[in-house]
C-alpha cells in the first residue's frame, strides 16, 4: 500500500474517532449527575437530558464501530500484516498478540454493550436503565482504549 494513501486514510479515520469521542465525552459530562439511573430518575429527565442519552448511546456506537470496522484493520494493514478475508476475532486475537489491545475480551465486552442497548425498546424500561448505566461505565473503558490507540497510531505511524 502506499505510504500517502495509508497515512491520509488513518488520518481521516483517527479523525472521525475523535469527532465521536467528544462527542460523547460532551454528552457524558452533560449526564454525570445522573448516573446511577434508576427507573425513577430516568423518567423524570427532561427532553434535553434524554438528547444527551440518545447521543450518548449513538457516539459510543460510532465510535466503536469505526474502531472495530475501520482503524483495527488499517492499523494491522499499516504493520503489513493480512487483513483481506480476515475474521473480526481474528483481527482481535493479532492485535491482542501484538499487544496493540490488552485483551480482546473487554473489546467484545463494550460490543455486548453496543448490542444490547442499540437493540433496545423504550418501554422495556428496566433494561433500558440498566444499559444506559453499563454504557456510563463502559464509555470511560472506551475512551481509554481509544485515546491510548491514537496515541499508539500517531507514534507508529508519525501521524499528526
Amino acid at each position: 500500500m502506499n505510504q500517502k494513501v495509508f497515512s491520509n486514510r488513518l488520518r481521516e479515520t483517527l479523525e472521525i474517532c475523535d469527532l465521536h469521542y467528544a462527542r460523547m465525552a460532551f454528552a457524558l459530562e452533560k449526564l454525570r449527575d445522573k448516573f446511577p439511573l434508576t427507573e425513577t430518575t430516568y423518567d423524570q429527565l427532561s427532553g434535553l437530558e434524554i438528547s444527551y442519552t440518545d447521543q450518548l448511546v449513538f457516539r459510543f456506537t460510532k465510535l466503536q464501530d469505526t474502531m472495530g470496522q475501520k482503524l483495527f484493520r488499517l492499523i494491522l494493514e499499516g504493520l503489513e500484516e493480512e487483513v483481506e478475508n480476515v475474521s473480526f476475532i481474528d483481527v482481535l486475537n493479532r492485535l491482542e498478540k501484538l499487544e496493540i489491545l490488552e485483551d480482546q475480551q473487554i473489546w467484545l465486552s463494550l460490543r455486548e454493550t453496543r448490542n444490547q442497548l442499540t437493540h433496545e425498546y423504550p418501554f422495556n424500561r428496566p433494561e433500558m436503565v440498566d444499559g444506559l448505566n453499563e454504557l456510563s461505565k463502559q464509555a470511560f473503558i472506551l475512551t481509554n482504549l481509544w485515546l491510548n490507540l491514537k496515541v499508539w497510531c500517531q507514534t507508529r505511524f508519525s501521524i499528526e
